[in-house]
């Protein structure tokens, strides 16, 4: 019975790290996902302005 209650806090406890590593894990994989849809977003929305505006710059202040 000494053996059981030595072992089951280590148990507990790895099971708990093994969730909490998972949930990092998760969000992490969903951060760079919408990382890369925003990244994706923004480079079709420059294309766009840069096709609808010609050469002219939509950074700058300069007016035509």
């Amino acid at each position: 019975m000494d053996i059981l209650i030595a072992l089951v806090p280590p148990i507990f406890a790895g099971i708990a790290l093994y969730f909490i590593l998972r949930w990092i894990n998760r969000a992490d994989r969903s951060e760079r996902a919408a990382q890369r849809e925003a990244e994706k977003d923004a480079q079709l929305w420059y294309e766009q302005v840069k096709s609808s505006r010609g050469s002219v710059n939509p950074f700058t202040d300069d007016k035509p």
